[in-house]
């Protein structure tokens, strides 16, 4: 049966709860991206990724052929290929090559020493974890060895790899030494890691690995590693297998390197890892009389098994098609906040982060992701820091709409799609509204009370304010602001009030026909609209312009052609008239907040803080680890826990800057952290950046 949502709230609420994994995860995560950034100062991450995604989708367009190029190889070099088209049948390939394998050694008496059962030793592989190996080949009567440090770790404790990387990433050195049993310093550990393993290299029977790649050209299948385990595991046991994806085929050596000079860069922060292991075909030597003997110094054997289980699928869908391009390097994981906050058992199922949540639905089924799914915040780090440039949150959103929705978001939906009810409950609730302390307050009068609606004639150009639904109920003074700019450098300024939402509300919850329903509503309400439409809201400037069409909202191009997000807007302007504002003013410190949307989808940074400058604020950086507020729309009302624990990192941040101002271009953002600040008790004024900028304008006239 699927996870009641209940049970899997305990299991978030216990992973937030927990010093030693917050502990851990604050302090892996942040120290793997702090090494990815320097490794990538010695190589062009865009152009990189560039060629990369170039290759790895010309490698999708023919990959059926490249399959059958690398058994062809392969097959040439001495290996045997096998095809398995779901995981049951992966397994039981792999389980009839280990039987077959014992009872060659069986027949030929040779001494098994201490063993008393069949001893099969593994190399880290996900795709070994995607089709439940372990259990399978346990239940055979065979014993398992992982022989990765993490997770061998992992298998000891009785559970999953919560990275792609990076398996034991949730266990501190306190928790390993507990596994093992000795002192907890790292030498310790390792040192009875490697006696307690090394017997287990020389007894097994067969050797499981994975594959980074496996090239079609030559029939060679590349390991990357760190420890040196997969040498030993590929190389001692007289049998060797290869459970890999077709995914991981490509075509060329030089697809191979292009993989290479990105993965460890974006995966371990290292230029290059210790190893990479280079097999084509089992253990081989001519050196006597140039006559070719297979199984010389390592395994005599050497089978690959590609599965499909769901990839065709996949590949023959061109929204989530680009997901097959990923080289499992979990850099998605690494930047995205929510695992930060609650770890990969929670954030996944087998496969774990942002490409899990992707991967899931297709290997076992969208019940097994759809509760993981909710906690994804939109927030597009996981697509900005992708070495493949994978759509990750437009995937993950499309797997969303088929999820399971709570009640009181269906409820939220249902009234949000009713402008007229929405607006009389939101007015009745305003008194009320901030009294539960961590709650975020409505506007006793929202903007459209403040505002004549109607463009007055007095010889400008027009202008078009539409507020978004959450400044118009939640933070008036953004688009008051907005008007005084407007109005003091002579624009003729206009607000239809039957203006309402953008549909991102509805669209990220997962529904995008309300989306798509609230767009044209919207674009229907601005119809009749003159000269520009500006926005304080950079998220829905950014909804109504890219991604309303995917939500099948109609076209509405001349409009969208007018939309201007507020940040560009007012930097043009004060760019071409600088007399706007007060150069004289003293200047003040403001700690800068770069919203999601803002920075990711809409490619703006230096934007507003030059605005600000233009301004005469001086502008302080927030070094932050989290890379999100936390806010993600309906993310901090479904999950306020974890969003919780977003805004207090930011917090933390924005202390350290000491500024007691700070801005930002995104009313959620300011919203949340300024719901955050209160329940603190911290002095910090939470404002948005068109606030600043009216406060030093030369005349603001209302």
């Amino acid at each position: 049966m699927p996870e009641s949502r209940r049970h899997f709230v305990r299991r978030v609420d216990k992973a937030l709860d927990d010093p030693n994994l917050q502990r851990a995860l604050t302090s892996g995560l942040t120290g793997i991206r702090g090494r990815r950034d320097l490794a990538f100062k010695s190589f062009d991450f865009a152009s990189g990724r560039a060629e990369l995604k170039r290759r790895r989708r010309a490698n999708l367009d023919r990959l059926p052929q490249l399959v059958e190029q690398f058994k062809e190889r392969l097959e040439a070099a001495g290996g045997v290929v096998h095809f398995a088209k779901d995981a049951a049948e992966a397994r039981y390939i792999i389980g009839q090559i280990c039987w077959k394998a014992e009872s060659a050694i069986d027949a030929t008496g040779a001494p098994r020493g201490a063993a008393r059962r069949m001893v099969v030793t593994k190399v880290k592989s996900m795709a070994g974890e995607e089709i439940e190996l372990n259990p399978y080949l346990e239940a055979l009567g065979m014993e398992v060895v992982e022989t990765d440090l993490g997770e061998r770790m992992v298998q000891l404790t009785h559970t999953h790899p919560s990275h792609l990387i990076a398996p034991a990433i949730h266990l501190t050195k306190e928790d390993a030494a507990a596994v093992f049993g000795t002192e907890a310093t790292v030498e310790a550990i390792q040192q009875h890691a490697r006696a307690s393993l090394r017997q287990k290299f020389i007894e097994a029977t067969v050797g499981i690995s994975g594959a980074n790649m496996a090239i079609a050209e030559t029939g060679t299948i590349v390991l990357v590693t760190n420890e040196g385990n997969a040498d030993l595991t590929t190389t001692l046991p007289p049998v060797h297998i290869a459970l890999f994806g077709i995914d991981k085929v490509v075509a060329t050596l030089d697809d191979a390197v292009a993989v290479l000079r990105m993965l460890p860069r974006s995966g371990t922060g290292q230029v290059m890892t210790s190893y990479v292991n280079w097999i084509t075909g089992p253990s081989r030597s001519a050196d006597i009389e140039q006559s070719l003997t297979i199984g010389v110094h390592g395994p005599r054997e050497m089978h690959c098994v590609i599965l499909d289980n769901g990839r065709q699928d996949m590949l023959a869908d061109p929204i989530f098609r680009d997901a097959l391009t990923c080289i499992r390097c979990g850099a998605c994981s690494n930047a995205c906040p929510p695992f930060m906050a609650v770890g990969g058992h929670q954030f996944g199922h087998i496969y774990n982060g942002p490409i899990g949540l992707v991967l899931t639905p297709f290997h076992h089924g969208v019940d097994k992701a759809d509760l993981p799914n909710t906690l994804c915040t939109q927030c597009n780090a996981c697509q900005e820091i992708c070495p493949v440039d994978i759509p990750l949150p437009r995937q993950i959103l499309e797997h969303r709409r088929q999820g399971r929705k709570t009640l009181p978001k269906k409820a939220l939906l249902g009234v949000w799609k009713r402008p007229g009810l929405a607006d009389r409950l939101l007015r009745a609730g305003a008194p009320f509204s901030g009294l539960v302390p961590g709650t975020p307050r409505l506007a006793r009068v929202p903007y459209r009370d403040l505002s004549d609606g109607a463009q007055v004639e007095r010889g400008g150009e027009p202008l078009t304010i539409f507020a978004s639904c959450m400044v118009d109920r939640m933070l008036p003074a953004a688009a008051v602001a907005l008007r005084q700019i407007a109005d003091s450098a002579g624009y003729m300024v206009g607000f239809p009030k039957d203006q309402w939402c953008c549909g991102l509300v509805a669209a990220n919850a997962g529904d995008f026909p309300a989306g798509a329903h609230l767009h044209d509503q919207l674009a229907q309400s601005l119809g009749d609209s003159k000269g520009l439409v500006v926005t304080p809201s950079a998220s829905c400037f950014g909804a109504f312009t890219i991604d309303a069409p995917d939500w099948g909202a109609a076209a509405a191009e001349p409009l969208r052609s007018r939309f201007r997000d507020s940040t560009r807007f007012a930097l043009e302007l004060l760019t071409k008239r600088p007399e706007l504002v007060n150069p004289d003013v003293m200047s003040l410190k403001v700690a800068y907040h770069d919203s999601c949307q803002t920075l990711r989808q809409l490619g703006l940074k230096s934007e507003p803080r030059r605005l600000l400058e233009l301004a005469g604020y001086e502008v302080v950086d927030i070094p932050d680890i989290a890379n999100c507020c936390g806010f993600g729309g309906t993310f901090s009302l479904e999950w306020p826990r974890v969003a919780g624990r977003l805004a207090r990192w930011k917090l933390d941040a924005i202390a350290k800057t000491g500024c007691t101002v700070v801005a930002s271009d995104n009313p959620g953002c300011l919203i949340h952290i300024a719901t955050a600040a209160r329940r603190r008790r911290m002095n910090l004024r939470v404002a948005h950046v068109l606030e600043l900028v009216a406060e030093h304008l030369v005349t603001r006239d209302s």
